[in-house]
């Protein structure tokens, strides 16, 4: 498969590092994660005014027609850059999910509000119970009359507090748990009554709440897909949340590759650079092939899904991968520094601690390793290559 790159990839690709690498300084990245939100709202702006929030929105709802390789280029340029912020939640809870299950009316009202910078949406999903499995899910949409009570808690939900709809699973029927049967997924306003948010402490710089439903009525215009059919479309968003994702922690990882390659032709021991010594070079070398083996295997879930076909295995090889092989590049990015790794000035620190949280996120290497000793335990594997 040819990942090369378009001559427009090519101008986007190189606009969009030079902007993150002119803005997400370290003063910057420390600010922002000061602040009350834990993200610039100005910065934010400043990427929908650079036309990154619509790239792959169709021009006909106001953004640029862009596709899924497109905006893995600024993802990926994102990650690379530490840059924190709902920018990565709202395209994944947002913007591909109302391009495949949205109403022409979700897509008329919601999207181009969402490439100018002026709605941002965030997905309640997770339960106490139902982290990585959503078949445990026990939040409830009681309907009456076409009008839903909705009820139940939520956790680690990215940017909760400024954002202005909560994309949320359900059950709306009496399904037994756990159970895939009789859930629906909401668009709900997060402007109402009975929505309750308490911040959740994270070694990551991204935003995660708690957040609380008690009797938040919702109504049949605020579900995304039918009724009781809410189980394949969530796995479909999620299958696409975690390949942009693994995108965007392969640049993340390349950051750390970066900095650490910088300091050992800097640092000197001995009278000269340690990146002169074998064992250095072998440490780096070593790094360098797990960033690049994960790219490979993230921009080939994305390509699938750029072709509308599955991408669970694919995701899940990247996301597995990534997970356990990127711990190695942060480890030997430290170890490669020294004491100098864990200073906070330092931007390495935030290649950890974003690491370590997103590591987590839609599941660590164990839960996508289960989905591909799944995929072996139903399909041949032909030629070497795993079918979906």
């Amino acid at each position: 498969m040819d990942f090369a790159l378009n001559e427009i990839q090519e101008v986007l690709k190189s606009t969009a590092q030079k902007f993150f690498k002119e803005k997400c300084t370290v003063t910057a990245l420390r600010a922002a994660e000061a602040s009350e939100n834990q993200f610039s709202l100005s910065f934010y702006q400043e990427i929908a005014d650079m036309g990154f929030l619509g790239l792959c929105i169709p021009e006909e709802f106001g953004g640029a027609g862009g596709n899924l390789v497109d905006l893995a280029l600024i993802v990926e340029e994102a990650g690379a850059a530490l840059f924190s912020s709902p920018f990565s939640s709202t395209l994944s809870y947002g913007v591909l999910p109302l391009l495949q299950y949205g109403t022409l009316t979700q897509k008329s009202e919601l999207l181009p509000k969402i490439a100018e910078g002026k709605l941002q949406i965030t997905g309640a999903l997770s339960e106490p119970q139902a982290h990585y499995d959503l078949s445990y899910i026990t939040t409830v949409a009681k309907e009456e009359a076409g009008t839903y009570t909705l009820s139940g808690k939520k956790m680690f939900v990215p940017f909760a507090t400024t954002a202005d709809y909560f994309l949320t699973l359900a059950r709306t029927n009496h399904s037994a748990v756990p159970s895939g049967e009789g859930l629906s997924l909401f668009l709900v306003k997060g402007d109402q009554e009975g929505i309750r948010i308490s911040p959740l402490p994270s070694i990551g710089s991204d935003g995660l709440y708690e957040v609380e439903f008690d009797g938040v009525t919702v109504t049949s215009a605020d579900l995304l897909s039918d009724v009781n059919h809410g189980w394949e479309p969530v796995q479909k968003i999620l299958e696409a949340a975690t390949a942009l994702q693994c995108i965007e922690l392969t640049g993340l990882l390349n950051r750390a590759v970066t900095i650490t390659n910088d300091y050992v032709k800097e640092r000197h021991q001995f009278k000269r650079p340690i990146g002169s010594f074998q064992s250095v070079q072998h440490r780096l070398a070593d790094m360098f092939t797990i960033v690049e083996g994960g790219r490979l295997a993230a921009y080939y879930a994305i390509s699938k899904l750029n072709e509308g076909c599955s991408a669970e295995t694919e995701s899940a090889i990247a996301k597995a991968f990534i997970c356990k092989e990127g711990q190695k590049v942060l480890v030997g990015a430290h170890q490669l520094h020294g004491g100098m790794g864990i200073d906070m000035d330092y931007p390495l620190q935030f290649c950890f601690r974003r690491f370590k949280s997103m590591q987590l996120n839609f599941g660590p290497a164990n839960v996508h390793l289960k989905k591909v000793a799944k995929t072996l335990a139903d399909y041949s594997i032909p030629n070497g290559q795993l079918v979906n």
